[in-house]
This record gives structure tokens, sequence and C-alpha cells, in this order.
């Protein structure tokens, strides 16, 4: 079973940031895992998570949750279960100095913009004035300035996130991916490259499993 946690997802969903966990779980049960979806609210329950995801919200969301992350440790969090944390969420560990990137507010963008991770290239909307990267990895968790369904979007990083799971879960990803699995990645590699046709002049990387 891999347990795939989430942080007050009826607050931080303000662009449909929960739509990454919504794609991780598809791709986990289409690859032959069990999955379940559980809350996060203290750092008990977010190290017994092989997965927990952090969304964005706005600035009233982000105070009201205050009894929430002071109810869990986050640099423990970071560094021993794999995660997403997106716009405010990315802000929040700056602000509680969990990251190494810091704040440093300017005139906001908003664009669709491309954030690189290693050789991974990932697209999606930037709409801040934090100053904050567009992708980041911090410990094990991916951290990024661009909101919205993620990992949906950009399959390669999908697939990472899905493995880290997996590995994080005691298991094996398998060496045969399942044909369920095949037929809908070619499905969001033809939808994200219309996407990525529309938004970028970068080349969309296709998901080769």
């Amino acid at each position: 079973m891999i347990r795939l946690g989430t942080i007050a997802p009826e607050r931080l969903n303000l662009n449909g940031d929960q739509g990454n966990l919504l794609a991780l779980t598809k791709f986990l049960r289409l690859a032959g895992f069990e999955v379940a979806v559980v809350p996060v609210l203290n750092t008990e329950q977010a190290l017994a998570c092989n997965f927990v995801v952090l969304g964005h919200g706005s600035q009233a969301a982000m105070k009201s949750l205050e009894p929430v992350f002071n109810s869990i440790d986050f640099t423990t969090a970071l560094q021993s279960v794999p995660g997403l944390a997106i716009g405010s969420g990315f802000e929040f560990l700056s602000e509680l100095q969990a990251v190494p990137q810091t704040i440093n507010r300017s005139e906001r963008e908003s664009e669709f913009s491309i954030g690189e991770m290693g050789p991974l290239k990932v697209l999606g909307y930037r709409n801040t004035d934090s100053g904050l990267p567009n992708l980041a990895l911090n410990e094990r968790w991916i951290c990024s300035m661009l909101h919205g369904p993620l990992l949906a979007k950009n399959p390669q990083l999908l697939a990472r996130a899905a493995k880290a799971a997996v590995a994080a879960a005691g298991l094996e990803w398998p060496q045969q991916p399942a044909q369920a699995l095949n037929n809908w990645v070619a499905e969001l590699n033809a939808i994200c490259e219309r996407i990525w046709s529309l938004e970028c002049d970068e080349a969309y990387p296709q998901l080769v499993l």
C-alpha cells in the first residue's frame, strides 16, 4: 500500500493544486499499486506517508492553518518523506527556513514559464513576487512556484514523483509497465504536447516508460 498524504486540501487548492494528488494516484494505480490518500495534520502522520502534497492557498488560508503547520516538523518531513510543495506552500517552507531558497520580493511575474531540475524541464504558470525559483529539489521534496496541477502537465515529473513514492513504500517499480498505464501515458503525452505548444516555445519532453 502506498500512502499519499495531503495537508489541508480544502484550503490549499487555490489553483487546482490538489490535481497533483489526483494525477499521482491514477498513475500509481494504473501501474498496479494500491493507493490510499490520507490527511496530514501532524508530524507522525506526515512520516507515515510515502509522499506528501502541500498546495497553494490564499494569505487568509495560510494564516488559518498555523495550528496545523505548528504541529508538523517540516524539516524532518523534507528529509524523511518525498513530497511536493507548490506556490505559497513553497513560500511557507522558505519563511520557515526549512529550505535554502530565500524570498526576495520584487515586481510580480505573471507568465507561463519553464523550470529546470537537472535534465527535467517543467512547464507551469508563474504568478508571484517572491523571487523563489520555478523549480527546486530540497532534500526529498520538489518545490515549485509554478501553480496548479504541475504533475498532470509534466508527465516526466509525475513519473519521478510516482517512483519516489514507490521507493519510500519499500516497493519495486514493475519492470514491464501495465498496458493500462502505457495507454494512459500515451493519452497524457498527446494532451500535454498540445498544452506545451500553446503555452511555450520549448519542445514537449515525452514521457517514455
